[in-house]
């Protein structure tokens, strides 16, 4: 499995116990951009907790393939995802300390798989007033590759209206 996707999978693992727990939480840092389709290669992740550090022990207590260590030296939280080899490290930091103080619909961003079809809407909708020369190509191919039926067919209809002007 690529890495990529196991980083997901931590990701959704952590957010699955700690909104079990009702601990607000967000991710920061490299994998952020890598969940809005940056091509960034990183393995950078971090998470930004409300309520310190024992919370978020204790909504992992039960798991077997997330364990928590806090470092000595820094005071940090490290969260180990164990089923990848090599392991998945996640930082967590405490709100306030970095970003936001509290996690809220205001400052924290949900990304799901339905923005995906509102891009997709947009593009079938509206590609007579798409501006090509607003839309990074190589994200756009990247971006049909995921989502081949729909999005390539409003994808090509725009670059096609293009090349007929040239």
């Amino acid at each position: 499995m690529p890495r990529i996707h196991q980083m997901f999978e931590a990701a959704a693992l952590l957010s699955s116990y700690l909104s079990a727990a009702g601990i607000p939480h967000a991710f920061y840092g490299g994998f952020t951009s890598v969940a809005l389709g940056s091509p960034r290669d990183t393995e950078d992740m971090c998470c930004v907790v409300e309520g310190g550090f024992r919370p978020v022990r204790q909504a992992l207590q039960d798991c077997d393939v997330l364990t928590a260590s806090q470092s000595s030296w820094s005071g940090r939280l490290f969260i180990t995802y164990q089923e990848p080899i090599p392991a998945m490290e996640i930082e967590i930091l405490k709100a306030g300390e970095t970003g936001p103080r509290k996690l809220n619909a205001s400052n924290v961003m949900l990304i799901n798989r339905s923005d995906a079809h509102d891009i997709i809407y947009v593009l079938s909708t509206f590609s007579q007033n798409v501006d090509l020369n607003r839309i990074p190509e190589f994200d756009m191919d990247r971006f049909c590759k995921t989502y081949p039926g729909e999005a390539s067919f409003a994808w090509n209809s725009i670059k096609n209206r293009y090349e007929e002007v040239l």
